[in-house]
């Protein structure tokens, strides 16, 4: 199947053309002082989806590659979604939320295919003598061949791109419409979103499950993008915070990949490794997750070392010196 796209697929809402969605949309993925801040949030939300909507429309585009900057986008909207949860009532934080999961969901087995060679190839890359280039070269080849049955199975192209682009250009019209107005710094979706990491942590620590880092590596990526957007209010600590957040959810998302690697490889053995190799991979697979698992909870407990009150004031505290200041 062609990897490239050849026509537009899609109406667009009336504010876009088809000459403004030829190139990248200009985005700005943080807070300006001069502008009250929930329809700070409402721009960024915005962009957001236009930003989606260049790369599952534009002709041209490698699909994979579209496919995960889209799904990218929807995680960063579902983010900004709760961090105005309680600013925009539960009912269209509901819908929306489930609008944005669902696009994602849509692409995502496409995406996990993918993915699996480029675990692979992290996991050669830390134990490079651990099985011979031939034999990672055989199961490497059989993962990608893998992705392009997956690419047929689910008819990646013009039909499920269609799809999900309309619902995103449903998802558009209803967050213009959203109630955001006024310059109340969003304390509550922050404090919820930074208790569940720290449940979270607890959880992968207390029992160290695929589902519950999977569950943490959620939490982490939301508070990694509602950090990123303060960062102009304190840049010397909140780049810091920020980073930090950044290493810890590619961790954990390394850890994911290399759990969905595993249970792939057990349920098509015929994709690993073969005859009296066959069961060195699973092993190589569980000691590089201790690893990495091991390295998260080091960083994990020092991010969320404060209680979520403490938190969210000292945050909301330097947000309101840098608006004083900025004013």
């Amino acid at each position: 199947m062609s990897s490239g796209r050849t026509g537009r697929r899609f109406g667009p809402p009336p504010t876009r053309t088809d000459e403004m969605m030829m190139s990248p949309p200009q985005t700005t993925f943080e807070l300006r002082p001069d502008h009250p801040i929930l329809p700070e949030i409402k721009r960024i939300l915005l962009e957001q989806v236009d930003l989606a909507l260049y790369h599952l429309a534009t002709p041209g585009l490698d699909e994979d590659k579209a496919v995960h900057e889209a799904r990218k986008a929807f995680k960063r909207i579902r983010a900004m979604l709760r961090l105005v949860r309680d600013v925009i009532g539960e009912e269209d934080f509901a819908s929306l939320n489930a609008r944005f999961r669902d696009a994602g969901r849509a692409l995502s087995s496409v995406r996990t295919s993918a993915v699996l060679g480029e675990t692979l190839e992290k996991l050669r890359e830390r134990y490079p003598d651990a099985l011979s280039d031939a034999a990672m070269a055989d199961v490497l080849a059989r993962l990608r061949a893998h992705h392009e049955a997956m690419r047929e199975e689910v008819a990646l192209g013009q039909a499920l791109l269609d799809q999900v682009a309309n619902r995103v250009c449903a998802g558009r019209t209803q967050i213009e419409n959203l109630p955001l107005s006024g310059n109340q710094f969003p304390a509550s979706g922050l404090r919820r979103v930074y208790a569940r990491g720290r449940r979270g942590l607890r959880s992968s620590q207390h029992e160290p499950s695929v589902a519950n880092f999977h569950e943490w590596r959620k939490r982490v990526k939301y508070l990694r993008y509602h950090v990123r957007i303060l960062i102009p209010a304190w840049p010397e600590v909140l780049t810091c915070l920020h980073q930090e957040l950044v290493t810890l959810s590619e961790l954990l998302g390394v850890d994911h990949d290399l759990a969905e690697l595993h249970d792939t490889l057990s349920a098509h053995p015929e994709l690993g490794l073969q005859n009296r190799d066959q069961g060195r991979l699973p092993g190589l697979i569980e000691t590089y997750r201790e690893e990495l698992e091991t390295r998260s909870f080091h960083i994990g407990r020092r991010i969320y070392v404060e209680k979520p009150g403490d938190f969210v004031r000292r945050t909301e505290g330097v947000w309101r010196v840098w608006r004083q200041e900025s004013g």
